[in-house]
């Protein structure tokens, strides 16, 4: 009677444990799995699934998502000063890069709101990120052209009448700086 007291006790926790397994994707979200701090996999698939009770779970969104900058001064190719803003269609392409290859834990642990999920403060830091590596290719490829044509400058594109190759150009700048971080930008306009 005792032997079978303990006995299903023992099973009724290693039951509650068992349940801790269950994890539920919905779509465009995947969950980063780590086995005692070493990365395990990251499952991208839609479902219910069942993983091992003893494995951390980190869940990342993979929508897309704006980034709508507000303009900053910078100088044009001629050296004057100008407004420019940008607008950014971004997501993450790679959750281990995103995870991994920033301090985007680090950034999202000093985000303090109250009541925001870990996962919404994990995704406003690649949103800061995204930010600051956008700011910092605008501002270079502000610097490589005028805003306008003037006398001593005709040839080649202006940031008024070149903003189709310009836009490229900037997209393709963007996507180098935020590779390292499994982001992928998938338009960029001034």
């Amino acid at each position: 009677s005792a032997l079978a007291g303990i006995l299903s006790g023992v099973l009724f926790i290693g039951w509650l444990i068992m349940l801790f397994g269950f994890v539920k994707l919905e779509p465009n979200e995947a969950l980063v799995t780590l086995f005692f701090g070493k990365y395990q996999g990251t499952l991208r698939k839609t479902g219910f699934f069942y993983l091992n009770p003893f494995m951390s779970c980190k869940y990342v969104s993979l929508r897309a998502r704006n980034l709508d900058a507000t303009p900053i001064k910078v100088n044009d190719k001629t050296g004057n000063p100008i407004m420019i803003g940008q607008v950014i269609v971004w997501r993450l392409k790679d959750s281990y890069k995103a995870l991994f290859d920033i301090d985007a834990e680090t950034m999202a642990a000093n985000a303090t709101a109250s009541g925001v999920t870990a996962v919404n403060r994990r995704m406003k830091a690649f949103e800061n990120f995204v930010k600051v590596q956008s700011d910092a290719a605008l501002r270079q490829i502000a610097g490589l052209y005028a805003y306008d044509e003037t006398d001593t400058h005709t040839e080649g594109a202006t940031l008024r009448s070149g903003t189709d190759e310009i836009n490229e150009i900037l997209e393709q700048k963007l996507n180098e700086r935020l590779a390292m971080a499994g982001i992928e930008v998938v338009e960029a306009r001034i």
